[in-house]
């Protein structure tokens, strides 16, 4: 490509012969592909936004890994941590937590609810003390300070012990707000008889999804091979996040694939925009085109510099998309302006994340794309005779 063709392509303007204003194919290209560029940009800063917000909120409340201590019948047996941290290798960055839980039920005046009650280590929470979810103390009309009964069924016998609400908490993951409330693991240590310390489970945290389920198979060889070596009292069982949690991973896996959709939709929407444009304006320069000819330009220079003219219309179209698009992210990054219900999504609001790479890359795709498909109305220009320009009205 020569300077020809370029200064040229500069030279001639986007306003069809003979009018003032600029050609309303002109208008349809930038806007077809501004709108193209709006939409995919947003629709991929909502699912990284989804992807990262949803995986945070549930590692920060759930164990990436779980080792859970078995009898022999395979029931519920409490052990040391220590004997499973003498024995696997983490990475310096995990933090372990030790569970033990017992069913409940909580009963008022009006209502009961079967809950699961879980201990919480490090927790300020009294012996007489726990908390339980907004929804449930709506359910159960219960405040913080309320007493309330709660029923234990342990070993054949029915246990009942008063404990104090201190404190609410929303986790906007409707099955643990539904089902779960935390006490302090004294507690649930003396409603089962346990040790002190001894616990029915760990849990692996600060760890990124991609460790999970490395991490969980280097523990169960670790698991394994203490086991024939002797070193350990009893049976465990391994279970990640990615499993106990799997209908939330597959569901934020799907936006992946409703991402790729829109921007296959959009790109043939893109595409047929510009096309149909470009054929409208060789149209519009048919005289340009067989005086040019008439000149000696040969067709291959025509076609360059009308693509380097379509080009051009893509430039601004991606950049007044660029900047929409990227307004808008930042209305709502700052503003949270569009909420969502947390019972559906799992977030309160509309997450965005967008990253430098994605830009780079969208934008890189929408020129090359756009590239490759100019090529096809370029090539009518090849069918088109000075001759027959010269009586073409």
């Amino acid at each position: 490509m020569n300077g020809f063709e370029v200064n040229i392509a500069r030279r001639l303007g986007w306003k069809a012969e003979g009018r003032k204003r600029v050609s309303p194919a002109v208008t349809v290209a930038v806007t077809g592909v501004a709108l193209a560029v709006v939409v995919m940009m947003i629709s991929i800063a909502v699912m990284l936004g989804f992807k990262r917000e949803v995986t945070n909120r549930i590692l920060s409340l759930d164990d990436a890994v779980t080792i859970s201590g078995y009898s022999d019948d395979n029931s519920p047996q409490p052990f040391n941590p220590a004997e499973i941290t003498s024995a696997i290798t983490l990475p310096q960055e995990a933090e372990i937590v030790g569970h033990t839980s017992t069913p409940t039920i909580l009963k008022t005046p009006d209502d009961f609810l079967g809950l699961d009650l879980r201990s919480l280590e490090n927790c300020a929470l009294a012996d007489t003390s726990l908390a339980i979810s907004n929804s449930s103390a709506a359910r159960l009309r219960l405040s913080v300070g309320d007493r309330v009964p709660a029923y234990f069924f342990i070993d054949g016998r029915l246990k009942v012990r008063m404990l104090t609400v201190d404190s609410l908490f929303t986790s906007n993951l409707g099955d643990l707000d539904r089902s779960v409330a935390y006490c302090s693991p004294a507690l649930i240590e003396q409603l089962l008889g346990l040790e002190k310390g001894h616990v029915f489970s760990i849990g692996i945290r600060n760890v990124s999804e991609e460790q999970i389920e490395p991490l969980a198979t280097a523990i169960y060889g670790e698991l394994m091979q203490a086991h024939y070596s002797g070193s350990l009292s009893q049976a465990y069982g391994i279970s990640t996040i990615l499993q106990t949690d799997g209908q939330i991973f597959s569901w934020l896996r799907l936006l992946d694939t409703n991402v790729v959709v829109i921007l296959t939709l959009m790109g043939f929407i893109a595409a047929f925009t510009l096309v149909s444009s470009l054929f409208i304006i060789i149209l519009e320069r048919v005289r340009t085109i067989g005086l040019l000819k008439s000149l000696g330009a040969t067709n291959a220079q025509i076609r360059r510099i009308f693509m380097l003219m379509a080009e051009r219309l893509v430039l601004r179209g991606m950049l007044i998309g660029n900047l929409l698009a990227l307004g808008l992210i930042a209305i709502q990054y700052y503003t949270r302006l569009i909420p969502l219900d947390p019972a559906n999504y799992y977030v309160d609001f509309v997450p965005i994340r967008l990253t430098l790479l994605s830009v780079i890359a969208l934008n890189l795709g929408v020129l090359i794309i756009s590239w490759l498909i100019l090529i096809l109305p370029g090539l009518i220009v090849a069918r088109i005779s000075p001759a027959t320009t010269m009586r073409y009205d």
